[in-house]
C-alpha cells in the first residue's frame, strides 16, 4: 500500500476544483495507493521538457490529469499536478513546476515523508 502525498501545488489544484471534480479526483488518487506504478501510464520527453520519471492518471471522462510520481521503493506516490487536459496544460504545469521546484524538491519530499510516517523534525 502507498502514501498518496500532494505538493502544496496539488492541493492548491485540488481546492480549485468544483465538488463534482472533486469527488473525481479523490477516487482516482485512492486508487494509486495500491500498485501506483502500474497505474496510469508512463509519461516521456517532449521538446518543452523531460517528464519520463512521472506519469499520468486519466480522471473522469479523459478530462483530468493527474501527473505523478513513483518513489523509488513504491510505497510513496508524490502527485504534482492535478489539471484538465485541454492543450496539454497539465503537461506544462508539470515541466514549470519541475524548473521552479527543481532544487527544493528533495527537501519537500523529505518533508511530505516525515508527515506521511508521522516523524518529528
Amino acid at each position: 500500500m502507498a502514501a498518496v502525498l500532494l505538493t502544496d501545488d496539488a492541493r492548491e489544484d485540488l481546492r480549485g476544483m468544483d465538488g463534482a471534480q472533486r469527488k473525481l479526483v479523490l477516487k482516482a488518487l485512492k486508487k494509486l495507493e495500491d500498485s501506483p506504478e502500474h497505474r496510469g501510464a508512463p509519461l516521456g520527453s517532449r521538446s518543452r521538457g523531460d517528464l519520463t520519471s512521472f506519469r499520468k492518471l486519466v480522471v473522469g471522462d479523459r478530462d483530468y490529469r493527474i501527473v505523478y510520481r513513483v518513489e523509488r521503493d513504491g510505497t510513496v506516490v508524490v502527485v504534482w499536478v492535478i489539471a484538465g487536459r485541454a492543450d496539454d496544460r497539465c503537461y506544462e504545469l508539470a515541466m514549470s513546476r519541475l524548473r521552479l521546484r527543481g532544487g527544493a524538491i528533495a527537501a519537500e519530499i523529505v518533508q511530505l515523508l516525515d508527515t506521511a510516517w508521522q516523524r518529528g523534525g
